[in-house]
């Protein structure tokens, strides 16, 4: 009976381990194991197609006398089961159980990816190496870790004795593994057993920069939260928080908290710029980017408002900012205000044939030389502006292109996910250009560039030919237009003062606006014209014309005289049609829903006024920072590297602070805690039952050796033991002990974070802090002696009380419908 029991029990650690492994993967959004890691190969002799066998080298079918050819079959054919007395049988007619593949591996390898962890331990029991390295350094705990099979990553470490901090050709540790393919159960296993966290690999990346760069953020999060840092760099030079920025905002602002360090009881706070701002000048050929440029290419307004960043930014400004700012600003003015005085000046009536008159118009001579000598240096800065962006972006991608190869050499055939991505990340490289045009305001500068142009041109042959009188007229018009968009750039350089910086921000959204509205003003428009000018074109006074007609038509969307008495007269019936129906779409309509756009892109952009700022600045300081001598650039990181590391200043504790991030972070903890005691429970109500089988059982005689041979491709059962499985199996999973003790702690827990929202919001200005290491998270066993009228208060608690509970992420808990 004993034998039964333990056999029974068995069998069911196989089933709920199968059963955890089938709903792993499917919740990992599509990535399943295999498409990480294949699994095992055969040998590269056996797969030669050149090779011709002779007949009598044909084996024969019958039992495999190989392990690994063994599971290779079962790994092709998912129905058969494992027969292990099939593997002993091999073993002891000398079967190697550590023979490799052609890659080097060992059948633990395939075992630790999706089997059930008694195969490993049978394995391991008959002198598996556990440790067993293929040709590229990966151990079975690589594997395990990689797919996320933390059950077997703990067994492996506990029970086989595996090396934790095994590393593979490329230098990577299973914690590599785990973090690279977004496998958190595993890092937290790796973790709580002792795992380097800061190991480097073969470029110097840490487990939290290899998951940054290969945007796993849900392993990065973990890894941040376990304080894991986020300042390190590789051996070129890239940043942890570059990556974290570029691929999860999120994870970057909480990786941005480590920089941050308040020193209450010394009223001091420290901030690590050194840390935001990496030195790259040490590495050679490096052409790694600042997290703030990866912050104002991507426009993060929430990472650009973090203390550390802010304080980077007040920085900078400080050190070159406001210095550049102001020179550009006076140079920009300068060249403004001469070619102002020069359009005023050649507005003015000639009182002689000759354009020029002297001693007297000396200083329009004057303001020519400034102000083309201006000119001529901006457009060189703007061709300097374009080879250096496109010389930087090619070293780039150059750059870029080599890492990537770098990690290419240590991909594993029998591993194709990793391979894949590389590989994409090598062909995105040429989808990659430079961002020059792709600020509006270089396009602007182009523009201004090429009116001043025509102005020169219309200037000189109104100067040749001084009897074409039109010539003069054309060169003032276009004079006069190009003054305003001179006047317009001056924004380009007053952006990066916070004061001006929003509204020039609204303006450029206000275009946006514009040209939305003007293709739905047009579909009015244009038919409306046709129609005016069919019926009164030629007619009337203010239609004479098309082009007097198109603007009469522009005045009735203004409601301006646009002379309806003349139409009225010329047609009644069609006046009145055009007129009202055009006056109602265009003036009702059209310009109503444009005021609706224009107030609601003013009220994004000014609910977001400082962080637009912010980003105006930071965007201008980088392109100052570009245009700095090597020089001084190394004045400016050294000093970073030894004045900002930290940067103290005085700290004032009484400010208040807001504590909605606390109550988003008790959350959290609270659901991670009660997911731990969902699992405790789970584990203990199974063991509880299968103590009590033996008492539940029916005794019955040992069947006798069946005198047919046994399959060996499946576990040996009987038939009265497979009934007594299916009749014991629906009630392991039918007790509700486990439900209740689980709803038991979601309760406390709920009333714990609903007292925290209350005081919240009660006082939400003086809250004090919430001490998250303080929260106390109750034993069964307390949980197990609470009152029961805690549990009455909120009604009767069913079996189905967890899909009527939720916690949002900002910690706000919803009305519980019993």
């Amino acid at each position: 009976m004993e034998d039964k029991v333990s056999w029974l029990q068995n069998q069911c650690d196989k089933y709920l381990a199968a059963l955890t492994r089938s709903n792993f993967d499917k919740a990992t959004s599509g990535r399943s194991s295999s498409e990480i890691y294949i699994g095992l190969s055969i040998k590269q002799e056996e797969d030669d197609p050149n090779k011709v066998q002779l007949p009598e080298e044909v084996s024969s079918p019958g039992p495999p006398t190989s392990i690994l050819k063994y599971f290779i079959h079962l790994t092709k054919n998912v129905d058969e089961q494992i027969d292990l007395r099939l593997i002993d049988q091999m073993i002891s007619k000398g079967a190697d159980i550590n023979e490799t593949d052609r890659y080097g591996q060992i059948v633990l390898h395939q075992v630790a990816k999706s089997w059930q962890i008694d195969v490993a331990q049978f394995l391991i029991e008959r002198k598996a190496d556990v440790n067993k390295a293929d040709d590229f350094g990966k151990t079975p705990l690589h594997v395990a870790a990689a797919v996320d099979y933390a059950e077997m990553v703990t067994f492996l470490i506990k029970e086989g004795g595996a090396n934790i901090n095994a590393v593979t050709k490329g230098k990577q540790t299973p914690l590599h593994y785990a973090a690279k393919h977004d496998a958190v159960n595993s890092v937290k296993v790796l973790i709580a057993h002792n795992a380097e966290a800061n190991s480097r690999d073969h470029k110097q990346r840490t487990p939290l920069q290899l998951a940054a760069e290969l945007d796993r953020s849900e392993a990065a999060r973990l890894l941040i939260n376990l304080k894991s840092d986020a300042g390190v760099q590789d051996n070129t030079g890239q940043s942890c928080m570059t990556l974290l920025v570029m691929n999860m905002p999120p994870v970057a602002l909480l990786a941005l908290d480590q920089f941050f360090i308040k020193d209450r009881a010394n009223r001091r706070q420290h901030f690590y710029l050194n840390l935001v701002q990496p030195r790259t000048t040490d590495f050679s050929g490096s052409q790694a980017k600042s997290p703030l440029e990866m912050i104002v290419q991507n426009r993060q307004l929430d990472i650009i408002m973090h203390p550390v960043i802010q304080k980077l930014i007040e920085v900078k400004w400080k050190l070159f900012g406001r210095t550049s700012v102001a020179f550009m600003l006076t140079l920009n003015l300068v060249l403004i205000l001469s070619w102002t005085a020069l359009g005023i000046a050649s507005s003015l009536p000639r009182t002689e044939e000759a354009p020029y008159k002297f001693p007297e118009d000396c200083w329009r001579i004057i303001l020519i030389v400034i102000a083309l000598g201006l000119t001529l240096y901006q457009i060189l800065e703007e061709f300097k502006e374009i080879y250096q962006a496109k010389k930087r972006m090619k070293r780039w991608k150059e750059w870029r292109k080599k890492e990537l190869e770098k990690d290419l050499k240590y991909c594993h055939p029998m591993w194709p996910e990793e391979k894949e991505y590389l590989q994409k990340g090598i062909e995105d490289l040429n989808k990659v250009h430079s961002g020059y045009f792709r600020d509006f305001w270089n396009i602007f500068d182009w523009i201004v560039y090429f009116l001043l142009l025509a102005v020169i041109v219309t200037h000189i042959a109104d100067i040749t030919v001084q009897s074409n009188t039109d010539m003069h007229t054309h060169h003032v018009r276009i004079f006069s237009v190009t003054i305003i968009f001179l006047w317009l750039r001056l924004m380009k350089h007053a952006r990066a003062i916070r004061l001006l910086g929003p509204f020039i921000v609204m303006l450029e959204k206000i275009m946006v606006d514009v040209v939305k509205f003007l293709f739905l003003y047009g579909e009015f428009y244009i038919p409306y014209a046709c129609a005016f000018w069919i019926i009164f074109g030629g007619k009337v006074p203010n239609m004479a014309s098309v082009d007097q007609m198109l603007f009469a038509i522009f005045r009735i969307t203004l409601v301006d005289d646009y002379g309806f008495s003349d139409m009225y007269n010329t047609d009644a019936v069609m006046a009145y049609i055009l007129c009202g129906t055009f006056l109602g779409i265009s003036s009702i309509l059209c310009i109503n829903l444009l005021i609706a756009l224009l107030a609601d892109t003013f009220q994004r952009v000014y609910d977001n006024a400082t962080a637009n700022a912010a980003m105006q600045q930071a965007s201008t300081l980088l392109q100052i920072e570009e245009g700095l001598s090597k020089k001084r650039r190394s004045k400016y990181d050294k000093y970073f590297q030894d004045d900002c590391s930290p940067l103290t200043l005085f700290y004032d504790d009484d400010l208040t602070v807001n504590q909605e991030d606390d109550l988003k972070k008790v959350t959290i903890q609270i659901k991670d805690e009660l997911d731990k005691l969902m699992e405790m429970l789970k584990k203990n109500n199974v063991q509880q039952l299968l103590n009590d089988m033996p008492s539940k059982i029916p005794k019955t005689e040992t069947p006798k050796p069946s005198p047919k041979k046994t399959n060996r491709n499946a576990v040996a059962r009987t038939e009265a033991q497979q009934q007594e499985i299916l009749k014991m199996l629906p009630q392991l999973f039918a007790s509700q002990q486990e439900q209740r003790e689980t709803l038991l702690q979601m309760n406390q827990k709920l009333l714990t974070l609903e007292t925290l929202i209350s005081e919240f919001e009660r006082s939400p200005v003086s809250v004090p802090e919430v001490d998250l290491e303080k929260i106390s998270v109750q034993s069964i066993e307390q949980v197990q002696e609470m009152d029961q009228s805690a549990v009455s208060a909120h009604g009767h608690l069913s079996a189905d009380f967890q899909s009527h509970v939720t916690v949002d992420i900002i910690g706000r808990t919803r009305h519980l419908n019993f």
